[in-house]
């Protein structure tokens, strides 16, 4: 127990000393698409690992509500490439930069991930992919109700391994006090099915307890969700929420990096689940 609380003490002495780095954005424009870019300054791109964001909604929901989650994957020097729910113009996209950056890596958000599905299997050289809270409403989205109830396949061609991050808010409701509806359950990705039609692939997954779907989000819409329909951390302090994203930043950054993840995991877990 002790020794878990030391390093989960100095992780978090340690995120205090991180800085805000500079960062360039810029825009790719394929047609009337627009591709937005956001990486640290100072350093080549051949040695930057470039993120290929899919948002929320099925790629609809703009970055811009995600900017405090982005700055924080851009001062772990990630490279980020915010997509559109165009996933022909993703492709030309994966295709363009296929030999600029160290390593391409696909995170998706919610139903961000049906797109990035529908690209991966296209692109021989992505071997790594992070899922947040992934949700799969690709029959909703194909109108195919004949199957609503039937598996997805969810085969992947060419990845290699796979982290999933979700905040388990997101999975858990109550009745007393308060009737709380979690917000994903219907169509969340079924994870025993996804390892089953994908015996191959190394599959990681870790929980944020006490946090929720939209706590990525920046503060504003972070707010308004836990206020309707999707509750996150009843600690709406900017300093917390800051933490949390730190905290997926690392688990990122460790992962595309092969680090040790111990002391990551135990930020947001409950004292419960400390052992002597």
């Amino acid at each position: 127990m002790y020794k878990k609380f030391l390093i989960n003490l100095l992780f978090c002495v340690a995120n205090s000393f991180i800085v805000n780095i500079p960062v360039s954005s810029y825009k790719r424009i394929y047609d009337s698409n627009i591709i937005k870019v956001y990486e640290p300054e100072l350093i080549e791109k051949k040695d930057l690992n470039a993120l290929i964001f899919y948002t929320g909604a099925n790629s609809i929901i703009p970055g811009d509500i995600y900017s405090n989650f982005i700055n924080t994957l851009n001062n772990y020097n990630f490279s980020v490439n915010v997509v559109t729910n165009n996933n022909i113009i993703t492709n030309e996209l994966l295709y363009d930069i296929r030999d600029e950056y160290k390593e391409i890596i696909p995170l998706t958000h919610s139903s961000g991930y049906v797109n990035a599905l529908n690209t991966i299997n296209k692109q021989k050289n992505i071997k790594k992919a992070i899922f947040l809270d992934p949700v799969d409403n690709s029959k909703l989205v194909n109108n195919d109700f004949l199957n609503f109830f039937s598996s997805n396949k969810n085969d992947l061609k060419y990845l290699e391994e796979v982290l999933i991050l979700n905040a388990e808010k997101s999975y858990k409701g109550s009745i007393f006090p308060k009737l709380v509806i979690p917000f994903i359950p219907v169509f969340g990705l079924n994870i025993d099915n996804f390892e089953k039609n994908n015996p191959e692939l190394v599959v990681k997954k870790v929980v944020a307890q006490e946090y929720g779907h939209s706590d990525i989000l920046d503060s504003l819409w972070g707010d308004l969700m836990h206020a309707t329909i999707s509750k996150g951390t009843e600690d709406r302090d900017q300093k917390n929420l800051n933490s949390y994203l730190d905290w997926l930043a690392n688990e990122i950054y460790n992962f595309v990096n092969k680090k040790s993840e111990e002391s990551v995991v135990t930020l947001v877990a409950s004292t419960s689940d400390y052992e002597e």
